[in-house]
């Protein structure tokens, strides 16, 4: 074999192998645009998605706005109701106070009177009793009012 041939074969073998490595660089990067293209649709989904969700979830807060706001002015109106009850309980208060006034008083001045029978004092005429009777009536009378007027103010106010 001579030199030309040698060459000649050399060649024709570095350009085989040329050709094979183009065909497997092609190959390689059709597989690689091919994974770049399910990426891409990929990531294109995923977007869409996104923005889907992005339009439920402001619908979302939306309503859970609307919610919070109508249980605020929910409870607000309910303020009324536990004013008065707080009225109701101070009324309560100050009648209590009164009959407890007034039980005070008429135990005092039946004790009074017991110990003045005790004694041998004579018994109580009517006039004592009316005396009593009228004490007892004032102290309630002057309770009912006490709880009137607070009762007015509380109204007033509200």
């Amino acid at each position: 074999m001579e030199n030309n041939d040698i060459m000649t074969w050399s060649i024709m073998i570095a350009v085989i192998a040329f050709v094979v490595l183009c065909v497997f660089l092609v190959s390689l990067l059709r597989t690689a645009q091919r994974s770049l293209m399910t990426a891409q649709s990929a990531m294109q989904e995923v977007k869409e998605t996104v923005e889907g969700l992005q339009g439920e979830v402001k619908k979302l807060a939306e309503s859970i706005n609307d919610v919070a706001d109508d249980i605020r002015g929910k409870l607000q109106s309910t303020d009324p109701l536990f004013d008065a009850v707080q009225d109701v309980g101070i009324m309560l208060s100050e009648v209590t106070g009164t009959a407890r006034e007034a039980t005070k008083s008429i135990t005092h001045s039946i004790k009074k009177q017991a110990a003045s029978i005790e004694n041998g004092s004579a018994s109580p005429s009517w006039m004592q009793w009316a005396v009593l009777g009228s004490r007892v009536l004032m102290g309630i009378q002057k309770g009912w009012k006490q709880r009137e007027q607070s009762h007015s103010y509380t109204k007033e106010e509200i």
